[in-house]
């Protein structure tokens, strides 16, 4: 058998040993029970996360399990600062703004401003992020801009995804869950060793829910879905100083739409829509004939690790990922119950309002080298490397107006277009760490560099710019930048660190898909983002206690502002018209409170407002709000663990608030305060044989609280629809181990 190297093991699979600051599980030692530590990549190497200077927050598989986390969006409420929200026009897509940096709107020529990472692999889009995940190991959430390791669109931080990896033990693990509304899923993971050099894992998930706002009319219920999804990863080590991994999941989507109800209406052009509004939660509202949406999300990747010496490993990323997206919205469903389906329509698709279609292919490529090592005796630690980035995509919608129903707006029925897009980016990219003899060398400053070039071409077909049927319109935006990043830490005790850091990023420059002509044509630039943060890192009481910090102060200039055409209720713009202020604080403290029981509790502030807002040459700032920006988020969590005569017994009890903020720029649209409660009771490690069973309870939104998910204001018509959020749901699972 080969005597591989550790680091070169890790290097594919770090996050295997990683705990999470919020499950730390307590050890025995001699100063008596302390918290185990945690092991991050945020840095794209190994390291504790108490050395990491970035406001972090990571979450190990068991973890993930308690907090009923299967996908991306599940995570929200666990990290504070971090506001989610499903797409207007497909609740398989997610919308993610950290500190209030986000983007609001996805299509096939914006980027997001907070990056999505899978094994290292930046996501160029966010459609399908609310698939299964068929094998986490753990996520970590990076709070504030990533420009220098991490590049382009991470301005608000990055979310980083790490699938569990093949290794030398052979295991098998079947789970089976069944919940309320129909809810079911099904989940296995293999582990094979196929000799003393090669290993593969496999994973398979589905799944199934009824949803929960019955469909009167015809087609599947509202948020009604099931999902497939599906990992195999091998490893090869080939020798003592090289690995090789490749891994292929895929990802499936389809179900109905989430209900848009109409809630409140807000000035006279409303007044027709307002028989139909209601403010609380409703069971059953119909649309004509709702579609499934779907998404098939898809990726290869190849890691090659090459352990050089003890000063110097280089490492390999390549990928190829591709998605096929239908996404269908009825904005309806309101006016078409409550009117006994008799309200009127006007064109072929049957829709009372406004309904889309919208069809999106976009395949992308990347290659990624990494030189990760030593110098200078060890006083240099350096991460440095090469990006490459290609996608190539496609996006089509067809939107169906209401014109009686929408009086007042131009004579457009329906409105299709169709948008062929490319970009490719380019990258160099270095961080040092220095630590110098002088003061016991607990001083450390890090230099961060990036250069990236960007490029992307967009072309626009539409059958109806100015009612002129065949309008064809294209562009193309060019840009590079250069984002470093300055650190100064110090290690003011072996337990407690302070750190100050200054550091850029920005978002690239790109086309609104639903731009009128000439605006479309003219796109926009990129935005960019220029951070201050301070921070601490402690553990206390002999690690019975850890206590993270920090607070950030953010200018964030040419600001890519998206603005309502006010002619056409269909159309929107993007423009370089905003600079807003953002500033804030967290907290993350775990306490192993007895030998039993852990304390966990996150707590996030931010203020943001605009500084300048220009809309359509009017600066109109006063009266604007930064989008999913609550002033106040918390999270708190106790998890209990204790040996039983059966097994080992946990339970564990977690309640997340978020203040309100707004959806939208105009201040109508939003989410009101609210706190959830979870909590999961279970036994595991039940011997049975060779194998071992677990047993979980758990419950969501125990109180059954009503809330937004998501609004939208419809400004010009006068009314607002809400997709309100998942009621109480429960549910058991059975796990057996082999």
């Amino acid at each position: 058998m080969f005597s591989f190297r550790p680091y070169a093991i890790s290097a594919g699979a770090l996050i295997a040993v990683a705990a999470s600051v919020n499950s730390s599980y307590a050890q025995q030692s001699d100063n008596g029970l302390t918290l185990e530590e945690v092991v991050v990549t945020a840095q794209k190497k190994s390291e504790s996360l108490q050395d990491a200077p970035i406001s972090l927050l990571a979450f190990d598989s068991e973890k993930l399990e308690k907090l009923g986390v299967s996908d991306v969006g599940d995570i929200q409420g666990a990290v504070p600062n971090l506001s989610t929200a499903p797409h207007p026009t497909n609740r398989n897509s997610l919308t993610a703004f950290i500190r209030g940096v986000g983007n609001a709107d996805l299509q096939i020529t914006k980027d997001p401003a907070v990056g999505v990472y899978l094994d290292g692999v930046y996501l160029g889009r966010s459609a399908g992020l609310t698939a299964d995940i068929a094998d986490v190991q753990a996520i970590e959430v990076l709070r504030g801009p990533q420009g220098t390791l991490y590049g382009r669109n991470t301005t608000g931080g990055a979310i980083s995804i790490r699938s569990a990896q093949p290794d030398e033990e052979f295991s098998l693990k079947q789970k089976l869950s069944k919940g309320n509304r129909g809810y079911w899923r099904s989940l296995t993971q293999a582990n094979i060793p196929l000799s003393d050099t090669l290993m593969m894992r496999a994973a398979f998930s589905r799944s199934a829910e009824d949803g929960w706002v019955e469909n009167t009319s015809a087609g599947k219920d509202f948020g009604e879905q099931q999902k497939l999804a599906a990992r195999i990863a091998i490893r090869w080590l080939v020798n003592d100083e090289v690995s090789i991994d490749y891994a292929y999941d895929q990802s499936e989507i389809e179900g109905g739409q989430l209900a848009y109800q109409l809630t409140r209406t807000t000035n006279a052009n409303g007044a027709g829509f307002a028989p139909f509004a209601r403010e609380s939660r409703q069971s059953s509202l119909s649309v004509n004939n709702l579609e499934s949406s779907s998404d098939d999300v898809s990726g290869h990747s190849l890691v090659a690790t090459w352990f050089v010496n003890d000063d110097l490993t280089v490492k390999s990323i390549t990928a190829y990922r591709d998605l096929d997206e239908f996404a269908y919205q009825d904005y309806s469903a309101s006016a078409h119950h409550f009117s006994g389906g008799m309200f009127p329509s006007l064109v072929a698709s049957g829709a009372e309002i406004l309904d889309t279609r919208t069809d999106k292919v976009q395949d992308q490529i990347s290659q990624e080298i990494q030189f990760l090592g030593t110098m200078a005796d060890g006083k240099i630690d350096y991460v440095g490397g090469l990006y490459y980035f290609k996608e190539e995509g496609s996006e089509d919608q067809l939107a169906s107006l209401n014109l009686l129903a929408l009086g007042g707006f131009p004579q457009i029925a329906e409105e299709y277009y169709e948008i062929d897009a490319r970009a490719e980016s380019l990258a160099a990219f270095s961080q040092l760490e220095y630590t110098p003899e002088i003061l016991e060398q607990r001083l450390h400053l890090t230099l961060g560099l990036r250069y990236t070039s960007d490029k992307r071409e967009a072309t626009k077909y539409d059958n109806l710019y100015n009612n002129q049927n065949g309008a064809t319109v294209g562009g193309d935006q060019t840009s590079s930048k250069f984002t470093p990043s300055f650190t100064a830490a110090y290690d003011i005790s072996d337990d407690i660190n302070a750190y100050a850091k200054i550091a850029t990023a920005y978002r690239a420059g790109g086309f609104n898909t639903r731009g009128t002509e000439t605006r479309f044509a003219g796109g926009f630039e990129p935005e960019e983002l220029l951070a201050y943060e301070i921070g601490s890192k402690a553990e206390l009481l002999n690690r019975r206690i850890r206590l993270n910090l920090a607070a950030f102060w953010y200018e964030y200039t040419d600001l890519q502002v998206d603005q309502s055409d006010p002619v056409n209720i269909i159309a929107t713009d993007t423009f370089n018209a905003g600079e807003a202020e953002m500033s804030g604080a967290e907290m993350d403290l775990t306490a192993v409170l007895t030998r039993d029981l852990q304390l966990n509790v996150s707590y996030g502030y931010l203020d943001a407002s605009y500084q300048s807002f220009i809309q359509y040459g009017q600066e109109v700032s006063q009266s604007k709000n930064v989008p999913s920006a609550p002033q106040h988020s918390y999270n708190v969590s106790l998890d209990y663990t204790r040996p039983v005569s059966i097994g080992e017994l946990s339970a564990t009890v977690n309640y997340s608030w978020e203040d309100e903020y707004y959806f939208s720029t105009q201040g109508i649209a939003r989410k009101d305060d609210v706190g959830l409660l979870s909590a999961t009771l279970g036994v595991s490690n039940i011997a049975i044989g060779d194998s071992e069973l677990s047993v979980q309870l758990w419950g969501r939104n125990l109180e059954n609280k009503t809330y937004a998910a998501h609004e939208i204001d419809w400004a010009e018509s006068g009314f607002v629809t809400t997709i309100f959020g998942e009621p109480r749901s429960y549910g058991v699972d059975v796990t057996l181990s082999f």
